[in-house]
């Protein structure tokens, strides 16, 4: 069955109504590296309850609206799907205990052709409960590789940039652990490919791989620290190109630019780029 843009473009979702509680706020930070040194001050506050602090990314796992695209009225070919990219602006801070509702919406759907594939790009709005005041915004390009000639828009709206052509103003390496799949999982994506050595086989890979998102925020992490304790990350986007294995060390590489931090990120072992055509903005 080819893709349904008409059903994809046309799907109801529904408000999803939330609470973070200061587990939830720690077990995403541990699972993303963060209080590896457990006396380093400046991330203490990450996985302590005592004047905890939400971590800037945590956003990207809220409010999922579940697995949607199984539906076989959208004419997905779910085997082929990698997540391409990922944007996440951030307008207030979250807080423990203070309910937010999370909206989803289907932003674009672009049509690369019949040899390459097609591209769903959701919206994802948390607010404040009590208020509505907009706390986060988050979009996530999925890449449907089988999925493309069904007629529509060629072009994303967003242009990712690319990083400046010269050597890099600053880089940061940040280790992951071989569990760390196994812990970023339990933040809600409990997609086999990252815990099964059998289904990884399967896909194509020889072990489990870590998941973009948790790559996405060991480099946010990075840029902070790059950037220095008195910035506060703002917005971050960048382009999924390859996966990071677990235990693997992320090489971040960070340029000064007027308009933000343009960056991408290498595994050196393998000569992999893993995230590309980033940028992060601090206030």
């Amino acid at each position: 069955m080819p893709l349904n843009a008409q059903a994809i473009l046309a799907h109801p979702f529904a408000d999803i109504e939330q609470v973070l509680d200061d587990k939830a706020c720690m077990l995403f930070a541990l699972s993303i590296g963060v209080g590896s040194d457990p006396t380093d001050l400046a991330e203490l506050p990450y996985v302590f309850e005592e004047e905890l602090q939400v971590f800037p990314t945590l956003p990207i796992v809220l409010g999922h609206p579940g697995p949607w695209m199984a539906n076989p009225a959208m004419g997905i070919d779910r085997q082929m799907l990698v997540h391409g990219t990922q944007r996440l602006e951030l307008h207030a801070p979250l807080r423990p205990g203070a309910p937010f509702v999370a909206r989803n919406r289907i932003l674009e759907l672009v049509d690369k052709g019949a040899d390459s594939g097609a591209i769903i790009v959701t919206e994802r709005t948390l607010c404040d409960k009590a208020s509505g005041a907009l706390l986060a915004r988050i979009e996530s390009g999925t890449f449907c590789r089988a999925d493309g000639g069904f007629g529509g828009q060629r072009d994303l709206s967003h242009d990712f940039k690319p990083v400046p052509d010269r050597a890099a103003d600053q880089e940061c390496r940040m280790p992951t652990q071989p569990n760390q799949a196994l812990w970023y999982r339990l933040n809600g994506d409990r997609n086999p490919l990252h815990a099964s050595p059998a289904f990884a086989a399967r896909a194509g890979f020889p072990r489990p791989i870590l998941h973009g998102l948790c790559t996405y925020s060991i480099a946010a992490h990075a840029l902070m620290k790059m950037a220095g304790a008195a910035a506060r990350l703002r917005s971050i986007e960048s382009r999924f190109t390859k996966p990071v294995f677990p235990g693997e060390t992320i090489r971040v590489q960070a340029w000064n630019e007027p308009h933000g931090m343009a960056f991408r990120a290498h595994v050196d072992t393998r000569q992999a780029m893993v995230l590309d055509r980033g940028l992060a903005t601090f206030a």
